[in-house]
C-alpha cells in the first residue's frame, strides 16, 4: 500500500520537478500578467488633450481617440480627397499633439479650348495643372507663373505655345536702273537690259499659340536665283541738225501721222446729200478748232504745216518739227485724233488721199 507518507515511492514522485507552487507564488504571477495586459488597454482608454487647427483656426480637443482617423471621425472633421492632413491618418494620438488640416478649394483652368475646376489646398499654380491632368509642352507659357501659391477663386490659363521650321521660297523683285544717253534725243528710251525676279529660299521658325501664328523669324536664308535689275537709257540729245540749221526741242514723240483736207468746196473733198465733207464733217468752214483758217503750209518756219492732235499729248498752239515734212503747228483737233497721233492738212483732198498712213518722228519745240 503506498499510503505511507514515507514510503520510497511516494518520496520519489514528489521530487523538486514535480513539486506544485504554494498558493501565494501563484497569485502573484497572475497579478504580474494582468498588470501588463491592462497597461496598454490603460494606455488606449486615456483622455488625451490635442489642438486641432482647420484653416489656420485652432481648437483644443479632449478624445479617447487612439488614432488620428478616429478623432477625425469623433470631432465631425471630414478632410476632402484634395485637403492636407499634417498626421497620416493611421498615427497614434497623443496628448499635446497638433494636427493641423488645410482644407482645399477650387480653382478654375482654361486650357486646350477647354474649362477645367480643381481643388487644391496649399498649392501652387504647378500643383493645380498637373492635378487637372495637363501636361506642359517645352514652350507652353502659364499665367499666373508655376510658382505662384494659390489662392480661393484664382485662373489658370494655359497657353500651347508650339514652334516650326517652314521653308518658303520668295520672289525678290528688280528695280529699273535709270540712265542717260546723249546719242538718243531727249523723249526716247530704250531698254538695254529687260529685268527678271529673283528667288529666294527661306527657313523661318513659326510661333503658333493655340494653334494661331503669331510670329516669325527668320532662321537661314539662300539664294536660288539672282534678279536681273531693268536697265534702261533716256536720250539726252536735244539738238535737231536739219538743212544747215540748228533745232533745239523738248521731246521727240513717234506719232502715226494721217492727212486730211478742209472740206471746202475746191478742195475736192467728196460729201454727203447734207453736205457733210468726208475729211472734216459738217464742220466744212474752212476754219481750225482753234478759229485759224484752214490753209495748208509748206512746212517753213514761217509757214508751218496745220496739224490736228490730241491736246492731252500735244497741247494746242505747240510748235513741232516733222520729220521728212518741216515745221508745223497744232491748231486742229479730230475725234479720231488720240494718243500719239496726228493729222496733216492739205489744200486738196487727193493729196491728202495720197499721203495715206505714216509713222513719223515729231519733235516738240520750245
Amino acid at each position: 500500500m503506498d499510503s505511507d507518507p514515507e514510503h520510497p515511492s511516494r518520496q520519489k514522485r514528489l521530487g523538486s520537478k514535480g513539486r506544485s507552487l504554494p498558493a501565494a507564488s501563484r497569485c502573484a504571477i497572475i497579478f504580474l500578467l494582468t498588470a501588463v495586459l491592462l497597461v496598454p488597454l490603460s494606455v488606449n482608454m486615456a483622455m488625451r488633450n490635442v489642438v486641432l487647427v482647420v484653416d489656420g483656426e485652432r481648437l483644443t480637443v479632449s478624445s479617447f481617440a487612439s488614432s488620428v482617423q478616429e478623432l477625425l471621425l469623433e470631432t465631425g472633421v471630414q478632410p476632402g480627397e484634395a485637403c492636407l492632413l499634417s498626421h497620416l491618418p493611421t498615427e497614434q494620438v497623443r496628448t499635446g499633439m497638433v494636427i493641423e488640416i488645410t482644407r482645399a478649394f477650387p480653382v478654375t483652368v482654361f486650357a486646350d479650348g477647354m474649362k477645367k475646376v480643381v481643388s487644391v489646398a496649399a498649392a501652387t499654380v504647378g500643383d493645380a495643372i498637373g492635378r487637372a491632368g495637363l501636361q506642359l509642352g517645352t514652350y507652353d507659357r502659364v499665367e499666373p507663373a508655376l510658382d505662384q501659391l494659390l489662392q480661393p477663386g484664382d485662373t489658370i490659363r494655359l497657353t500651347r505655345v508650339t514652334r516650326e521650321k517652314v521653308t518658303q521660297q520668295t520672289e525678290i523683285a528688280y528695280r529699273e536702273v535709270r540712265r542717260g544717253n546723249a546719242d538718243l534725243d531727249r523723249g526716247e528710251r530704250r531698254v538695254v537690259q529687260r529685268g527678271a525676279k529673283g528667288l529666294r529660299e527661306d527657313t523661318v521658325e513659326v510661333t503658333l499659340e493655340d494653334g494661331v501664328q503669331v510670329g516669325q523669324r527668320l532662321i537661314a536664308s539662300r539664294l536660288i536665283k539672282p534678279k536681273l535689275n531693268r536697265i534702261v537709257e533716256y536720250g539726252e540729245n536735244n539738238i535737231l541738225a536739219r538743212g544747215g540749221r540748228t533745232i533745239t526741242f523738248s521731246r521727240v514723240k513717234q506719232v502715226e501721222a494721217t492727212a486730211y483736207c478742209p472740206g471746202t468746196p475746191g478742195s475736192g473733198c467728196p460729201v454727203d446729200e447734207s453736205g457733210a465733207s468726208l475729211c472734216t464733217g459738217r464742220y466744212n468752214d474752212g476754219f481750225t478748232a482753234t478759229g485759224r483758217p484752214a490753209v495748208a503750209g509748206n512746212g517753213q518756219a514761217y509757214n508751218p504745216h496745220i496739224i490736228a492732235v490730241d491736246p492731252q499729248v500735244i497741247p494746242l498752239g505747240s510748235r513741232v518739227y516733222i520729220e521728212g515734212k518741216g515745221f508745223a503747228l497744232a491748231a486742229d483737233v479730230g475725234g479720231a485724233i488720240t494718243g500719239n497721233r496726228i493729222d496733216i492738212l492739205f489744200d486738196r483732198h487727193e493729196s491728202a488721199r495720197k499721203f495715206g498712213r505714216r509713222f513719223l518722228r515729231v519733235y516738240l519745240l520750245p
